[in-house]
C-alpha cells in the first residue's frame, strides 16, 4: 500500500512538472480557460450554498433533442485536468460531441481538506464512508441533479439520451447516480471502479439502468479482487461482486450471458479484453463487462501517445491498446437507447 501511496505522488508530481514545462503555474487556471475549445463554456451554479462549477459543450448548430453526457473526473483532478493533453480520453468524447452533436458536461468536484470548488485536487462523495481519505460530505447528487435541470431549462435535451460516464473516482460516482437517481439517465458507463465496502447493504436503484463496466486486473489503485483503495481512500468489493451486484440490481438474464474475446489488435500490449454481455430480461436493463486482462489502471485506448503520456501511464500500470473505451462506451450508449422494433 506504500508503494501504491509513492505511485499516486509521482503522478501528482508529473503532472505538477507538465503543468510547470508549460508555462507559470500560477496562472493554470486563466490560461486553461482561455483555451478552452469552440462551443466551450465555463460557468457556475449554486446549490447548497456553495459556488459549483462546470464545463460545458454546446453543439452549434444545436439539433432537436440532442443527447447529453455527464463526464465525471477522477479523485485528485478536475474538470481542468480533462482537458490536459494527457488526458487521450477526454479528446476522445470531445471529438464525439463534435461529430454527433451531443451536449458534452464536465463538472468539478470539491477539494476534500479545504472545501474549495473551483480547484485542481477535488473529489467526489461517492458513497465511500465519510471517514476514508479523500472523501467529501457535499451533496454531488444533488448538484448534479441541479446542473442537469439547469441545463435542461436551456436545451431541449433528450431525457431518453442523457448518459453519466466516469472513471475511478468518477466511476464510483457514476454507480451513486445510477443508484440514487435512476431516473435520470439512459445508461452509464463506469471505468476503473468498483463498488464500496459499506456497513449496511447498497440498495437497488428505483428502475433499472443499462450500464457498462471496464475494469482492469493490474490496477494498482483500485483492486480488481477487492480490498482498501490506494491510500487508506476506504474498502471496495470485487469485480466480480460488483458486476454481480449490477446484474442482480438490473434484474440481467444470467442465462442469456455471451462471453467473447475482443480481436487482439496490439499484441505487444501484454492485455486482452474479455467481453460479457448480460442481456435484459423482461423488466430489466443489460449489464456490459469488459474484463481488462493485464490492464492498469487506465482506460483501453489504441493510440500510444507521447512520452509524457506514456510515461505517466506507466506509472497507473498496463494500458490495454485493443480497443477505445471511450467509443465502447459511446456505442453501448447508442446501442441500448436504440428503437426496439414492435
Amino acid at each position: 500500500m506504500r508503494q501504491n501511496s509513492r505511485m499516486l505522488g509521482y503522478f501528482s508530481l508529473l503532472l505538477i512538472l507538465l503543468v510547470a514545462l508549460s508555462g507559470c503555474a500560477s496562472n493554470y487556471r486563466e490560461r486553461s480557460a482561455q483555451r478552452l475549445p469552440a462551443n466551450w463554456e465555463e460557468r457556475s451554479l449554486v446549490h447548497d450554498g456553495l459556488a459549483r462549477y462546470y464545463r460545458v459543450y454546446i453543439p452549434d448548430p444545436l439539433p432537436e433533442n440532442p443527447s447529453l453526457v455527464l463526464y465525471l473526473h477522477g479523485g485528485t483532478l478536475s474538470m481542468r485536468s480533462l482537458f490536459s493533453p494527457l488526458a487521450d480520453s477526454s479528446t476522445t468524447w470531445f471529438k464525439i460531441a463534435e461529430e454527433e452533436k451531443v451536449v458534452l458536461v464536465v463538472p468539478n468536484g470539491v477539494n476534500p481538506e479545504t472545501g474549495d470548488t473551483y480547484g485542481d485536487d477535488q473529489n467526489w462523495n461517492d458513497l465511500r464512508p465519510e471517514q476514508a481519505e479523500g472523501q467529501t460530505e457535499v451533496d454531488d447528487v444533488g448538484f448534479l441533479i441541479s446542473l442537469l435541470d439547469q441545463l435542461a431549462g436551456e436545451v431541449p435535451i433528450d431525457p431518453d439520451r442523457t448518459f453519466v460516464t466516469g472513471a475511478s473516482n468518477g466511476g464510483m460516482m457514476t454507480y451513486r447516480m445510477l443508484i440514487e437517481a435512476p431516473e435520470r439517465f439512459a445508461a452509464g458507463a463506469a471505468y476503473i471502479a468498483n463498488l464500496p465496502v459499506l456497513a449496511s447493504p447498497l440498495p437497488a436503484p428505483e428502475q433499472p439502468v443499462p450500464i457498462l463496466i471496464a475494469n482492469g486486473t493490474q490496477d494498482r489503485l483500485m483492486p480488481y479482487e477487492g480490498g482498501v483503495v490506494d491510500r487508506d481512500r476506504g474498502a471496495v468489493i470485487s469485480t466480480r461482486e460488483t458486476v454481480d451486484w449490477w446484474v442482480t440490481a438490473n434484474k440481467a438474464d444470467r442465462a442469456g450471458l455471451v462471453v467473447r474475446d475482443l480481436p487482439d489488435l496490439n499484441q505487444e500490449d501484454g492485455c486482452r479484453i474479455e467481453e460479457y454481455v448480460y442481456p435484459a430480461s423482461e423488466g430489466g436493463a443489460p449489464v456490459w463487462f469488459y474484463r481488462m486482462d493485464g490492464g492498469g489502471h487506465t482506460l483501453p485506448g489504441l493510440s500510444e501517445g507521447g512520452f509524457a503520456q506514456r510515461l505517466v501511464l506507466r506509472l497507473l500500470g498496463p494500458v490495454c491498446r485493443d480497443a477505445d473505451g471511450v467509443h465502447l462506451a459511446w456505442d453501448f450508449f447508442s446501442e441500448v437507447t436504440q428503437p426496439k422494433d414492435p
